[in-house]
């Protein structure tokens, strides 16, 4: 996602420090009183602020795909790289419309969703790529209560430790 927001703001306004002050206004208001120029600079008060919001937003965002994505086992790269980046992008353009106009009339939304779309598709990716891991969950439900019933669990051989 940074890699993108940093070359729209390569390609747009000539400066990577334009998108990093922008997120750093969702919560510092003093971003948002700096002018066209001045957003392009650099400000290091900005620059952190925006590199912690970006980094715990990359967190839950990424520990909730690793959560969501190996549930839908079958798609997790449509699911990661196409739903959820437009159901969260719609999200977000709704709601700052609303909280804060001046800074979603600011903020290039087809580049937002090609950056969120790329997250997504990065971890869809990941999860894909991942050793499936075997569960009890999967077991019925008698076996997994520790209860042998014939039919259910395979006979014992001597000398074989029953799961």
């Amino acid at each position: 996602m940074a890699v993108l927001a940093g070359a729209y703001g390569l390609l747009k306004t000539g400066s990577i420090w334009y998108p990093i002050n922008l997120l750093a206004a969702t919560v510092y208001a003093e971003s948002l009183k700096l002018g066209p120029a001045q957003l392009n600079s650099f400000h290091k008060d900005s620059f952190a602020i925006a590199l912690v919001l970006h980094g715990i937003g990359s967190v839950f965002v990424g520990l909730l795909y690793g959560a969501m994505l190996p549930m839908f086992a079958r798609r997790p790269i449509v699911l990661g790289g196409l739903i959820a980046p437009v159901l969260w992008s719609g999200l977000l353009y709704s709601t700052m419309q609303l909280l804060n106009p001046l800074l979603a009339s600011r903020i290039n939304w087809i580049w937002f969703m090609a950056s969120q779309i790329a997250f997504g598709v990065v971890a869809g990716i990941v999860v894909v790529r991942q050793e499936r891991v075997s569960t009890r969950e999967n077991l019925p439900f008698i076996v997994r209560a520790g209860i042998e019933a014939p039919g259910i669990m395979p006979p014992r051989e001597s000398g074989e430790k029953q799961p």
